[in-house]
Formats: C-alpha cells, structure tokens, sequence
C-alpha cells in the first residue's frame, strides 16, 4: 500500500536522495540539477520539505510534489507545483495520481488561492497527460528553457483555475 503525506525534518537524508534521483534519472523534467542540489546543505534540504508530499512504500519515499503559495502581495492568489517524481518501478501504478490529488487538496484548503501554475516538458508525456487528467491547461511555451548537456529544451506552462 501507497501512503501519501508529509515527512519530518528528520527525514531529510530521505528526501535528498530521492530529489538526487530525480535529478539524475529525468534531468530534462527539472529546472535544478544534480551538480547544484548535491551540494545544499541539510538546513535548506529542511526547509524545503515543509512543502513538499511524499509516496511512501513500507515507510521508504518513493514519489514526490512540491507546492509553494506566492508571499508577494500581487500574486498571492497563487499556488506553483513542481519537483513532481515517481521512482521508475513504482510508475504506472497511480501514485502520480495520489500525489496531484493530495497536493490538490492541500492547495484548496487555502482560500486565497484561485490559481496553480506549473511547467511541464512536453516530451514527459505521463506528466502532461496526468496535468491535463486534473484541468491543467496548457498557455504557452518557453522556447529553449532548459540547457542541459550542451542542448536546449521547451517547457509548457500550464495553469489550472479552482
């Protein structure tokens, strides 16, 4: 059985290793890479766990969503999604699914927020049809957005209204 929810800070050794793998694994599906986020240190992995849902398989992290509300006054309406990943041998199993509709649910129970933005590369097929499964709409594309490995990548933003 798949659980899904919120790890402690004390598990951050936990989810470094699983953002490590994501990065390594899928390195066109992230803005960050491997080389920049090896290198945090424990009080930043700490930090960003606060918004951050796991998949949990016997009480091991096997998938993750990242959702962070805008603090600036004139976008605060605003909720982003990323940093979404699935271990390969856990994929086409629905904990994807369970991830976007937790986070979903997390985000909803904000009231001031009318909007959830994400950015998607449209060669991660799975993660463009699950976005678009839960009302995601795609308005746009970033022409040549990611540069990895000596070569350039698009990204298409989507937006989803609640």
């Amino acid at each position: 059985m798949v659980e899904i929810k919120k790890l402690s800070a004390d598990r951050w050794k936990d989810y470094r290793s699983l953002r490590l793998e994501a990065l390594k694994n899928d390195p066109t599906a992230f803005g960050s890479s491997y080389g920049e986020e090896m290198k945090l240190s424990e009080k930043e992995w700490k930090r960003r766990m606060k918004n951050t849902l796991f998949a949990l398989s016997d009480n091991k992290p096997i998938g993750m969503i990242v959702y962070v509300f805008q603090k600036k006054a004139k976008i605060k309406h605003i909720a982003n999604i990323f940093g979404v990943y699935v271990k390969r041998e856990f994929r086409n199993r629905g904990i994807g699914k369970n991830l976007i509709e937790s986070a979903l649910l997390l985000i909803k129970e904000n009231r001031n927020i009318i909007k959830i933005n994400l950015n998607v590369n449209p060669r991660q097929k799975s993660a463009l049809k699950l976005y678009k499964k839960y009302g995601f709409k795609t308005i746009g594309t970033l022409k040549k957005d990611l540069y990895i490995n000596g070569r350039f990548y698009d990204e298409l933003i989507m937006e989803k209204f609640i």
